[in-house]
């Protein structure tokens, strides 16, 4: 059976898994274009996993529907879906070479040796390792095994790929550079890629959509522009990146800006949601990097006043850790500024006492209480 999708690779429509009494998906629904690259993102236990694994094949669903290019894929075997599956422990054939390795594929699909010789080279190429053909996986660093893992799961041309945890096993220098090569590499073939991680970092650096996930459910499927600084929830606002949630309670609103009284007396403005009434109890989210030290001159909507705690260098920028005189605890972020001042700051040699601190409106986002 087939549908019309449009330029959709994926389209999964609430699907529903339980093992036993464990409910481990509820009414999870996602679209993958042709060329995106979408991650699940979230703790462990949130769903995203056991998802994959059902579009993979691998776990079937108790109900719901998975549409693979139009066709109606929810309970055919994995081989029948047209898929790559990228693992984060390579799964290579440890007494095969990297060309039969990455020929595997191809050949279980009975392809003339010729043409398997030009693809499995092609794909070589692509992962810039044409020279490792004959080695054998225990020749090969993990940066490489999983290169040749992604380049297997890639040679058959797949009309989706998914990976789940691919880089997890690696050191994070060599994770950030393959993040970037992957990214790379996603750019030059145009393919659909669906990516499972509990790294922020790692799904803010990839990704074109990121699908959160939490406790089975969908929390909230967005751009990591959308996710980090329109976080719908407070579960998505303290998951995704560092943040100051703040509790208080909404004096005053309009279409999408609200008043808050935080629970010291403090009044903050900022960006609301629909659905939170006037003199409701929320949380105010802002960002570390968003708040700065004012020096006099600058006329932020929102102003503090508070004492510099305790700072830490953490490399390119140092976080200030703040406490108001009524105890309210705020953290904020910035560029280190060079090596004497970071050690001064950092040190604590270097107090400026009380400070007046303060951000814009527009970063201040005005979640319901959870």
């Amino acid at each position: 059976m087939t549908i019309a999708t449009g330029n959709y690779k994926l389209r999964v429509n609430d699907l529903r898994k339980t093992f036993g009494s464990l409910v481990a998906l509820e009414g999870a629904s996602i679209d993958v274009k042709e060329g995106e690259f979408l991650t699940l993102l979230g703790p462990s236990g949130s769903g995203k996993t056991t998802l994959l694994l059902a579009i993979a094949g691998l776990n079937d669903p108790d109900s719901g529907a998975i549409w693979i290019d139009g066709r109606l894929t929810t309970y055919l075997p994995p081989f029948k879906r047209d898929i790559g599956m990228v693992f984060q422990n390579y799964a290579l054939f440890p007494h095969m070479t990297v060309f039969d390795n990455i020929a595997f594929p191809l050949r279980m699909r009975r392809g003339a040796e010729r043409e398997i010789k030009d693809s499995v080279n092609r794909v070589l190429d692509i992962i810039q390792l044409p020279d490792i053909a004959q080695r054998y996986p225990r020749q090969l660093s993990g940066g490489q095994q999983q290169r040749v893992a992604l380049a297997r799961a890639l040679v058959y041309e797949p009309s989706i790929v998914l990976m789940d945890e691919p880089l997890g096993a690696l050191d994070k220098k060599l994770r950030d550079q393959l993040q970037l090569e992957i990214k790379q590499l996603h750019a030059k073939l145009n393919i659909a890629v669906l990516y499972v991680t509990h790294d922020q970092e790692e799904a803010l650096v990839m990704s074109d959509r990121i699908c959160l996930m939490r406790d089975g459910r969908i929390e909230q499927l967005g751009t990591p522009d959308e996710l980090y600084f329109s976080p719908r929830t407070v579960f998505a606002a303290d998951f995704l990146g560092e943040s100051n949630l703040l509790s208080g309670r909404v004096t005053a609103r309009d279409a999408n800006e609200a008043a808050v009284r935080l629970d010291d007396g403090t009044e903050l403005r900022g960006v609301i949601q629909e659905g939170i009434v006037e003199g409701e109890r929320v949380r105010v989210m802002v960002r570390p990097e968003s708040i700065a030290l004012l020096n006099g001159g600058e006329a932020p909507e929102n102003v503090v006043e508070a004492d510099l705690e305790n700072a830490i260098m953490t490399g390119g920028t140092i976080k200030c850790f703040f406490r108001t005189g009524s105890g309210l605890q705020l953290s904020a972020r910035t560029l280190t500024g060079g090596p004497l001042a970071a050690r001064k700051v950092a040190s604590g040699k270097q107090r400026p006492g009380k400070q007046r601190l303060g951000w814009s409106r527009e970063r201040t986002v005005v979640l319901k209480d959870a």
